[in-house]
């Protein structure tokens, strides 16, 4: 049995479109999904056994049973779980997948503010960039341009040996009030609040057709950190990181709303790592009291980055919920 493809759906990228041809292609049962523990298009599987229980050793021997493992999220969960995993994504424009965002989530999750209150938030600044997890789109396995979709689909198949066909869904067709069209000062501003995603997007373009020839790969180690940021549990902050460089306890800082709070050190005892292979002492646990980090309200956005800032945690940010 292989590990099974792991697909980063970055939000507004074609992704629900590939995630449909793939499930027509590789069946229901082929597929799992991660989009997080409240969302109804999670599979039950992940709920059970990353959610309810982070049970590994049972979450890989179910991955094993499946061609895809989808969702958003970043690029180092999973890496532990299934280290031979081939890597995919798709890219997109970035001012276009942020206006395009906007646009959905003004339809759907009831946002009221503007088109620069929505690009001027940091949580939906670089979001292509967080997901990678500091990768860069040539450390992939395989990835897709959005407004190449069709030649990126056909390009996919010859590279796995499938045959997905397109569906075009979730294309943001919205009544003609929906339509947002930035002008040129909103366009370039969007652009600068997202350097990093206009970098990873030109760097895609660069070497998109390279990944005709390139061999694959697989079990790469794109990132010098790993670690998750678990969540609130008993109104403390929890999770992991560690630094393959160092045998030091790694130090982390906590910023809300991208303001820096405070800074501690993950080397709490964390045996259950120890346990499923994933860390060798175990002294790389944190739990940070919530209140230490002052009044949070709802929709308020929490991240946990290393102190040299070259790796934020999968699952962060955190935005706080009802």
């Amino acid at each position: 049995m292989l590990d099974p493809i792991i697909y980063l759906h970055i939000p507004k990228t074609a992704g629900t479109s590939f995630r449909v041809s793939a499930e027509n292609y590789f069946g229901e049962s082929g597929i799992l999904r991660d989009y997080g523990a409240d969302s109804g298009d999670t599979s039950k599987d992940i709920i059970k056994s990353y959610y309810a229980s982070e049970d590994l050793n049972s979450l890989r021997e179910l991955g094993l049973t499946r061609k895809l493992l989808c969702g958003h999220f970043s690029l180092p969960r999973y890496r532990e779980v299934f280290p031979d995993s081939p890597i995919m994504t798709f890219f997109r424009d970035p001012m276009k997948r942020v206006v395009s965002e906007f646009v959905h989530f003004s339809n759907h999750y009831s946002f009221n503010g503007t088109l620069e209150n929505f690009y001027r938030d940091p949580k939906f600044q670089n979001r292509q960039h967080h997901m990678l997890g500091g990768a860069k789109p040539t450390d992939l396995d395989f990835y897709g341009i959005t407004e190449q979709y069709e030649k990126s689909l056909k390009m996919f198949n010859q590279r796995y040996a499938t045959d997905l066909q397109v569906a075009e869904l979730n294309k943001g067709e919205y009544s003609p009030a929906s339509v947002v069209k930035p002008t040129p000062e909103q366009m370039d501003e969007i652009y600068h609040l997202n350097q990093a995603d206009l970098n990873l997007y030109k760097h895609a373009l660069t070497h998109f057709d390279e990944q005709a020839t390139k061999p694959r790969i697989v079990g790469s180690d794109t990132t010098r950190y790993r670690g998750n940021f678990g969540g609130i549990r008993e109104n403390k902050l929890y999770g992991w990181a560690s630094d393959s460089k160092s045998d030091t306890p790694t130090k982390l800082n906590i910023a809300v709303n991208g303001v820096f709070i405070v800074s501690i050190t993950a080397d709490k005892n964390r045996p259950d790592l120890v346990r499923n292979g994933i860390n060798t002492n175990g002294k790389c646990g944190f739990a940070v009291p919530l209140n230490a980090l002052g009044d949070i309200s709802l929709h308020d956005s929490i991240s946990v980055t290393t102190e040299d800032g070259l790796f934020e945690l999968p699952n962060s940010p955190l935005v706080m919920a009802a």
